[in-house]
C-alpha cells in the first residue's frame, strides 16, 4: 500500500469525481463505517478508501490506471463488481474501450438497466443490472439482440444472472461484423419452466470502434504422458483471447480440458482462463476444442508465451458410467470409484462423486439408454454434501427408455501433469 500510495501521489486524480463513485460504491456495499472514512479530509484518505473498497468488498486488485478511469464513468459500482475476475476487460475500461449507457426498462415485475458495453470485431459484453418490483416467482431466462424491425441477429450467448444482487453479463456474438444501426436488447423473464411471462426491450446503438483481432497461427504438436496435443492457432481480442487445440485421434487417454493453460508476457504478467463467462467450446470436429482466456489485447508485449502444466484427463475405457434406474444400481464406473449412493425417487435421478480440492464441474452433459436412444433430462442439480461430495440430480424425460443408461463423463477428478511451453512472439 505505500507503494501504491507513492505511486497514486504522482498522478492526477479527478478528487470530485473519484470520491463521487466511491461513495457510490461503498452505498451499494451499505458498510457504514467504510462511509464515514471516505468523509474524511485529504486524497490520501480517499484512495485509501477506495482500495480497502475494492480490496475488501470486491476483493478486485486494480492498478492506479483502472481507478483513474472507473472514476468518470456513471453506475461503476455495478460493473466493478461484474469484471472482478477478468483483467482483460478491466484493461479494456482503462483504455477507454467501455461505452456508458445508461438506458432503464421496466416490465410488471423488474426494471432492468443496461449500464454499458465492450465490443470486438463480431462480439460484445453487456452489463445490466436489475430491481425486482414485487414478489412474483420469476427469474432471468435469456437475452438477445434485434435489429430495428425485431428480427434477432446475435448468434450465440452466454448469460450470468447474480442473485441476490440481480447483476447481469451477458456475452453475444453476431454472423457478421459489429452492427452500427440503431438495435434493441430484449431481456425475458419466466415462471420456472413456463414460457416466456415477461420480456423487457431497451433501444441502445453502439458507438465503440470496431477493434480488429490479433491472429497468431501457430501449428504446434506437443505431448504430455503420451497424449498429443495440436495447438492450432491464438486469436487475441478486446473481449477474450481463443486458444483453438486439436487432440490427437489416437490419443488413448479422453482429455477433459486444461487446469491452468495461460498466456504469460516478458514481465511474467498472467493471463488465465475466463472465470464468469464462456470457458471453451466444440466444433463439429469433436477432437477441435477452442479455450477462452482473459485479454492482454490492450497490453504491449515484446514477448509472448502460451503454457499449461496440468490437464484433466482419463483413459478412454473408463470416461463413462452405466448405471440402471430400475435396479437403482451402478454397474460400471471409473476404476478409482467415485460414484456412489445412487438414488431414484420417480423420475428423479440422483448420485454422488467424490471430489478433490479445486474440482467444481458437473461431470455429464448427455446420457443414452441401453439401445443407443440419446435422452434429454428436463431439469438438473448440483450441491455439495456434508462430506463435501458433489450431489448430482437430473429428472427423466416422461417418454419410455431402456435400461441401463450410459453416461459419458466430460468432466471427472483424474489429472495428467507436463512442463509446456510454447513461444507466441
Amino acid at each position: 500500500m505505500e507503494k501504491w500510495k507513492e505511486a497514486i501521489e504522482k498522478q492526477e486524480i479527478p478528487k470530485a469525481s473519484l470520491e463521487n463513485a466511491i461513495l457510490k460504491g461503498f452505498q451499494g456495499a451499505k458498510e457504514k463505517r467504510a462511509k464515514q472514512m471516505v468523509r474524511k479530509r485529504g486524497l490520501w484518505t480517499i484512495v485509501a478508501a477506495a482500495v480497502l473498497m475494492l480490496t475488501f468488498i470486491t476483493s478486485i486488485r486494480v492498478s492506479p490506471v483502472f481507478a483513474n478511469a472507473i472514476a468518470s464513468i456513471p453506475g461503476m459500482s455495478v460493473i466493478v463488481d461484474m469484471i472482478q475476475d477478468n483483467k482483460g476487460l478491466q484493461m479494456a475500461i482503462e483504455n477507454e474501450h467501455y461505452q456508458a449507457i445508461g438506458v432503464s426498462g421496466e416490465s410488471k415485475s423488474f426494471k432492468v438497466t443496461l449500464e454499458g458495453l465492450i465490443t470486438d470485431e463480431n462480439g460484445l459484453i453487456i452489463f445490466s443490472s436489475a430491481a425486482q418490483k414485487n414478489s412474483n416467482q420469476i427469474q432471468f431466462s435469456s437475452v438477445r439482440v434485434l435489429d430495428q424491425n425485431g428480427v434477432p441477429i446475435s448468434k450465440n450467448g452466454s448469460y450470468s444472472f447474480n442473485y441476490p444482487e440481480l447483476t447481469h453479463t451477458a456475452e453475444l456474438e453476431f454472423e457478421t461484423k459489429i452492427p452500427t444501426d440503431e438495435l434493441l436488447i430484449e431481456y425475458t423473464f419466466s415462471k420456472d419452466e413456463e414460457e416466456a411471462s415477461e420480456t423487457i426491450q431497451i433501444p441502445f446503438k453502439i458507438e465503440l470502434k470496431p477493434i480488429k483481432k490479433e491472429q497468431y497461427i501457430i501449428n504446434e504438436t506437443v505431448e504430455v504422458k503420451g497424449q498429443k496435443i495440436h495447438i492450432r492457432s491464438i486469436t487475441i481480442g478486446s473481449l477474450k483471447t481463443a486458444i483453438e487445440v486439436e487432440y490427437d485421434a489416437e490419443n488413448t487417454m479422453k482429455i477433459f480440458g486444461f487446469e491452468d493453460l495461460r498466456l504469460e508476457d516478458e514481465k511474467g504478467e498472467v493471463w488465465t482462463s475466463i472465470q464468469n463467462g464462456v470457458t471453451a467450446r466444440g466444433s463439429d470436429n469433436p477432437n477441435v476444442m477452442t479455450y477462452y482466456l482473459q485479454s492482454n489485447y490492450f497490453r504491449q508485449t515484446d514477448h509472448l508465451t502460451l503454457k499449461f502444466n496440468k490437464l484433466m484427463a482419463m483413459d478412454r475405457e473408463d470416461a463413462f458410467i452405466i448405471i440402471d434406474t430400475d435396479k437403482k444400481e451402478i454397474i460400471r464406473q471409473p476404476k478409482d470409484k467415485r460414484f456412489s449412493n445412487l438414488a431414484v425417487n420417480g423420475r428423479l435421478v440422483t448420485i454422488e462423486l467424490q471430489r478433490e480440492a479445486g474440482y467444481h464441474h458437473d461431470p455429464f452433459s448427455e446420457y443414452m439408454d441401453a439401445k443407443g436412444k440419446k435422452l434429454t433430462s428436463v431439469t438438473g442439480t448440483f450441491s455439495y454434501t456434508d462430506d463435501d461430495n458433489i450431489k448430482l440430480g437430473f429428472e427423466m424425460p416422461n417418454e419410455a427408455y431402456t435400461n441401463p443408461l450410459r453416461l459419458p463423463l466430460t468432466y471427472y477428478p483424474s489429472y495428467i501433469t507436463g512442463d509446456i511451453s510454447i513461444q507466441i512472439k
